[in-house]
């Protein structure tokens, strides 16, 4: 049985997820909802790399797209709106997998903060370096948000060279970093846009290259995420390229709400403390350490769970399941959920037998 590619994306989520969620959190991983709930469920599952992937999903879509696997037998809901793959649907899924496997590099919960403000620069700074190179002054830029057309102006003055060593330095940068067995740096090259050549949309690149556009899409997105991985790894080889992204982008930030909480804790403020100057529930607060613990890999928790309990959740966890938090509960009853999510949050990155 044939399925889309995107629907390969979604049953391979779905499969991780295993009914533990709502089909309504596949929704907000996809389009990159900044929840303390969705950063949580992407870590525990393992899916950050689908993080903000798909933004262009609807509620309605997904849910047409859920009741058509369902109809064709390749999942079923165990409970409302909590589904799982059935065998048909397994058998289906590893079929597409062995023909097309999902991207090795995607990594949205990294990149998602990069990549649409890196794209618009580096497409206009070689539009911009092609029609200079080329003696072309007047032509219509590819982007025309103020800001972005503003920040790579300023940015061709920061370099302080003429026009044909800058033009020579980013096709070098730019060949060595596409340069991957791995990925399809057509798939990038056949967007761009130069001296009297005009980049293809997403629509027409997917046509070109015979994917469908989900497909393209994500393998699009493997192609610059792979690019960003070695920009990052290796900025001295990559000056101009590593500065199409602001350092400020390259670390996932907190939410906003989140970071006012982490200061307070900096200060020395406690949870109660913190709930109270802020006027906000204890239990938003908790959030609030979850998804700092996430995102700051140094975050020590030893202040909110004492070694011993912290050993008996992450011994109840290998025993069960690491997300059925009430399993794990029912084994180490003076443990709060908080303190369960926070270990889990802490060391959820390890394997579970």
């Amino acid at each position: 049985m044939e399925i889309t590619y995107l629907e390969t994306v979604v049953l391979s989520i779905l499969k991780k997820i295993n009914g533990d969620r709502t089909i309504y959190s596949l929704f907000h991983l996809l389009q990159g909802k900044r929840s303390s709930q969705t950063i949580q469920d992407a870590h525990l599952y393992k899916i950050t790399p689908f993080f903000h992937t798909y933004p262009s999903v609807t509620r309605a879509g997904l849910e047409n797209m859920i009741d058509s696997l369902k109809q064709r037998g390749l999942a079923e809901e165990i409970a409302e709106t909590r589904v799982i793959l059935t065998g048909k649907g397994e058998e289906a899924l590893e079929k597409q997998l062995a023909e097309y496997k999902l991207p090795d590099y995607l990594n949205g919960w990294k990149y998602h903060q990069v990549t649409d403000s890196f794209w618009e620069r580096v497409t206009l700074l070689i539009q911009v370096s092609s029609n200079l190179i080329n003696h072309e002054r007047s032509f219509i830029p590819v982007r025309n948000k103020r800001e972005t057309l503003i920040w790579v102006k300023h940015y061709i003055k920061q370099q302080n060279e003429d026009r044909y060593k800058l033009a020579e330095r980013l096709y070098n940068e730019l060949i060595s970093a596409l340069d991957n067995e791995k990925t399809r740096p057509d798939l990038v090259v056949f967007r761009l846009t130069g001296f009297r050549k005009i980049g293809l949309t997403t629509l027409q690149a997917a046509e070109k290259t015979g994917l469908e556009p989900a497909h393209y899409h994500y393998e699009f997105l493997n192609c610059l995420h792979a690019m960003f991985d070695r920009v990052i790894e290796n900025e001295h080889a990559y000056p101009l390229l590593s500065g199409l992204i602001k350092k400020a982008e390259r670390s996932v930030p907190l939410t906003i709400s989140t970071d006012k909480t982490y200061r307070l804790i900096q200060r020395g403020y406690t949870l109660e403390e913190i709930a109270a100057v802020r006027n906000l529930k204890q239990s938003t607060i908790e959030d609030h350490v979850v998804e700092i613990t996430l995102s700051i890999k140094d975050f020590n928790i030893d202040h909110y769970v004492l070694h011993d309990k912290r050993e008996r959740i992450l011994l109840a966890a290998q025993q069960n399941s690491a997300k059925k938090l009430k399993q794990i509960k029912e084994q180490v009853a003076d443990a709060s959920y908080f303190e369960i999510r926070l270990v889990m949050a802490k060391y959820g990155d390890m394997e579970w037998n």
